[in-house]
């Protein structure tokens, strides 16, 4: 089930969503930011829904907010006012998926939400797939340099081959290492 967290002041528009939503997703509302910060630690939120027009921060600021510690959930925009300058922030600072219109349709709120799933999916698989193929770059230069040890102490070899060998060996670990950021 989709986890999808809504934040929205105004109350109503809560019990809507949760009302629409609940037997599709699995659904957390708030209309406090502290409270949606707090939900994004205690749950593996999917899609973060925020409404732009807040009293204590807009939507944008929101999403820019837990960017740092939350940078895997898809954001989704939802105003009532057709604002070219959010759209603009919500885009370039939000990082935003998408930007829905108040009132929201209830089947294309649904599709939604449903891709920024597979979204957030691939995302997530992508993080891990990087990670597990650092993990085994950095195995492999370990177990090469192991083996250029082993080749420089080899004393069934002549010097000039174990020279080559060892030359090769580094070359090898050296495609392997990261390059460095400019």
């Amino acid at each position: 089930m989709i986890n999808v967290l809504y934040l929205d002041d105004e109350e109503h528009n809560l019990t809507s969503f949760r009302a629409a939503f609940r037997r599709d997703f699995k659904v957390f509302v708030t209309s406090e930011p502290s409270e949606a910060v707090r939900i994004l630690k205690e749950h593996p939120i999917e899609v973060v829904i925020s409404d732009q027009k807040m009293p204590a921060l807009s939507g944008v600021e929101f999403f820019e907010l837990i960017m740092a510690d939350h940078p895997n959930p898809v954001r989704m925009l939802l105003t009532g006012h057709a604002d070219i300058d959010a759209v603009i922030d919500a885009i370039n600072k939000g990082r935003i998926y998408k930007y829905i219109s108040k009132p929201w349709n209830e089947a294309e709120l649904r599709s939604l939400v449903e891709e920024a799933s597979y979204l957030y999916k691939q995302r997530t698989d992508s993080e891990a797939q990087a990670t597990e193929y650092s993990v085994k770059l950095y195995e492999s230069q370990g177990k090469l340099s192991d083996l250029s040890k082993d080749l420089a102490s080899c004393e069934e070899l002549s010097e000039e081959t174990r020279i080559s060998f060892s030359n090769r060996i580094d070359e090898l670990i050296k495609m392997l290492e990261i390059p460095k950021m400019i």
